[in-house]
């Protein structure tokens, strides 16, 4: 987290940099906005959050926290100090698999003993209110793991949506990123109002300020081990199939 610039030293800056009388909160509106742009790029240590679930006895799935962004890595590990036994815990990470791999996994697997699940997958509440609020659940399969005599404790780490980090101007109010990400805030914002007004050189501050942005992510994304992207994602499992089958 930073703790060089607050947001009150941020707009203050940005008033400065483009004189032309638009007010602290305007300016804080477009820091915001570059935050949210950063955390579009990927999934960083400044994101994670750590939460302990619980899942009520006989039940099989549980509503996630609200602040989960859905697109990004999350990992759910346990059950864990459930029983008068203590060794009884089932210390593991549970893959998060798709819906239809989750549905493989409770046709074919019937587990005896309760909090033996096998994976987990994503769902979504239905039931919406006006205006819709997402509520998202981690349901456990197979469900004949569930055990109905006592509740389990889970550990859930995830990623916090960025749009639910709306700071406002104050002497003590920082941006989660790192110091080395304020002044590049301020760029992007003054880039954007310059674009908005018409005023001359966005162009530049706004590629400088990318540019930057892009060499620094590398070293603040939350999984070193995980490439970011779907085509990056099939290409090591393809590359890994093609190892498998020369030392076949």
């Amino acid at each position: 987290m930073s703790n060089l610039l607050s947001t009150s030293a941020m707009t203050a800056e940005c008033q400065t940099r483009v004189p032309i009388g638009l007010s602290t909160t305007f300016w804080m509106k477009k820091l915001n906005e570059a935050y949210r742009w950063i955390c579009q790029k990927g999934h960083f240590v400044w994101e994670m959050r750590r939460q302990e679930m619980t899942l009520t006895a006989g039940a099989t799935s549980f509503q996630l926290p609200a602040t989960l962004d859905p697109g990004k890595p999350m990992y759910l590990g346990g059950p864990y100090n459930f029983g008068t036994d203590p060794e009884s815990s089932i210390l593991s990470i549970l893959p998060l698999v798709p819906a239809e791999d989750a549905l493989d996994q409770q046709l074919s697997e019937m587990a005896d003993i309760g909090g033996l699940f096998s994976c987990w997958s994503l769902i979504m509440d239905t039931s919406l209110t006006a205006p819709p609020a997402l509520a998202y659940f981690a349901s456990l399969r197979p469900w004949s793991a569930a055990n109905p005599s006592e509740a389990l404790s889970f550990q859930f780490h995830f990623h916090a949506d960025a749009s639910s980090t709306e700071l406002t101007v104050g002497a003590s109010n920082y941006f989660p990123t790192p110091n080395v990400f304020d002044n590049l805030l301020i760029e992007l914002a003054e880039a954007e109002v310059r674009r908005i007004y018409g005023l001359a050189g966005w162009e530049i501050i706004q590629k400088r300020a990318e540019s930057t942005i892009m060499v620094l992510l590398d070293k603040y994304r939350s999984s070193k081990s995980t490439v970011v992207g779907l085509s990056d994602q099939q290409k090591q499992t393809s590359e890994r199939k093609l190892m498998a089958q020369e030392r076949a």
